[in-house]
């Protein structure tokens, strides 16, 4: 592969939510598979395009596996002089590479553009993840929240739109549209996906009604277990800012596998 599939090949992974590292040639002396070379690895150590194969891609391979695990780039010197070396190999050089480590951040998906789902777009950035707004209302409207996202979405219909989108399975999803029916149209949607958490803003009175209506249409108590509802932490407050909170509280608890309970009298 040449440097620019190389580039395109980093562009796929990030669309599709994959972790990777890039190990590139810097410097090879004496005899050495290759001279120049690029490569990208993924977490399952699968890979695209090529440092020169054999034993120092193999360890390459390893390193850079390693450096997406820790999140760390690494300059790696591998000599190629002596059968006791790490490599094995007697080509009579040594080679430099550099590898790049690719993280992809986690992806929040905001549907609802109001007071709520700006305020978490905004905690949401803060913690860290990626963002994607859907809305359904003109972008003049909601020019302030779609500023705060990374990427922007109007639909005309939530159901159908959401749920033919191509969103990566570890997707965070929190709903907090403009209307209840609204809301469980994208419910509905998110339902058919594969997802890390599902929250959903609401009473309990309008929780159960959404929810009845949802099993006429072939939903399983099962499924609608699965969502948090009504989101968040109980951690008090109302304004749009200390739900925010709450919610962004509930989705690190839920990525972290924690209860979010407090840390007073428990060994660190």
């Amino acid at each position: 592969m040449n440097v620019i599939e190389i580039v395109k090949e980093q562009m796929r992974a990030y669309e599709e939510g994959k972790s990777c590292a890039v190990v590139t040639i810097v410097e090879a002396d004496g005899s050495t598979p290759r001279s120049k070379g690029k490569m990208i690895v993924y977490t399952d150590g699968s890979t695209k395009g090529t440092i020169g194969g054999g034993a120092v891609e193999l360890l390459a391979i390893r390193d850079a596996r390693e450096c997406i695990r820790k999140g760390e780039n690494l300059a790696k010197t591998y000599d190629l002089n002596s059968p006791s070396s790490e490599t094995g190999m007697t080509c009579g050089g040594c080679m430099t590479v550099l590898i790049e480590a690719f993280a992809v951040r986690p992806l929040l998906v905001v549907c609802g553009a109001g007071h709520v789902g700006g305020a978490v777009l905004h905690l949401a950035s803060f913690v860290g993840f990626d963002t994607l707004l859907i809305d359904d209302r003109e972008e003049a409207a909601i020019a302030d929240k779609i500023a705060l996202a990374d990427r922007f979405v109007r639909v005309k219909g939530f159901e159908e739109e959401v749920a033919a989108m191509d969103i990566r399975p570890d997707a965070y999803y929190l709903i907090a549209t403009h209307g209840h029916s609204f809301d469980g149209e994208a419910l509905a949607a998110i339902l058919t996906k594969e997802a890390k958490y599902i929250g959903m803003i609401g009473s309990s009175k309008k929780i159960e009604a959404l929810f009845g209506r949802l099993k006429e249409k072939g939903f399983t108590q099962e499924q609608l277990d699965k969502v948090y509802t009504p989101v968040g932490l109980d951690l008090g407050g109302e304004t749009p800012e200390e739900i925010a909170v709450a919610v962004i509280a509930e989705v690190m608890a839920v990525k972290y596998g924690h209860t979010g309970e407090h840390l007073t009298g428990k060994e660190k």
